[in-house]
C-alpha cells in the first residue's frame, strides 16, 4: 500500500469553501489559524506556492472536505535535490 501524502508542520494550505454564499480560497499554514482569504482560485494558489518556495516547504490544495489533498508543489524536495 502506498504512503498517503499529507500536509505536515509549516507546509501552506490552500483550502476552498463557501462563506457568505460565496465561494473563497483561505490561505494558512499547517497546523496554523487562517491567515489570508482570496476570492480566486488562481490568486491563491500563486500566493500558496510563493510562500512555499520562500518557507522552504510544500503548498497542498483541499475542498475542506475532510482529508483530501493535493499537492501542488514540493518545494522541500526540489531545494534539497538542488544542493545535493
Amino acid at each position: 500500500m502506498a504512503a498517503r501524502l499529507i500536509p505536515t508542520d509549516g507546509d501552506v494550505i490552500v483550502r476552498r469553501e463557501r462563506r457568505d454564499g460565496a465561494v473563497v480560497y483561505v490561505l494558512h499554514a499547517a497546523p496554523g489559524p487562517d491567515q489570508y482569504v482570496l476570492h480566486t482560485r488562481d490568486e491563491s494558489v500563486a500566493q500558496a506556492l510563493t510562500f512555499a518556495k520562500r518557507q522552504g516547504v510544500r503548498a497542498w490544495l483541499t475542498d475542506g472536505g475532510g482529508d483530501a489533498f493535493v499537492l501542488l508543489e514540493n518545494i522541500a524536495q526540489v531545494e534539497s535535490t538542488v544542493d545535493d
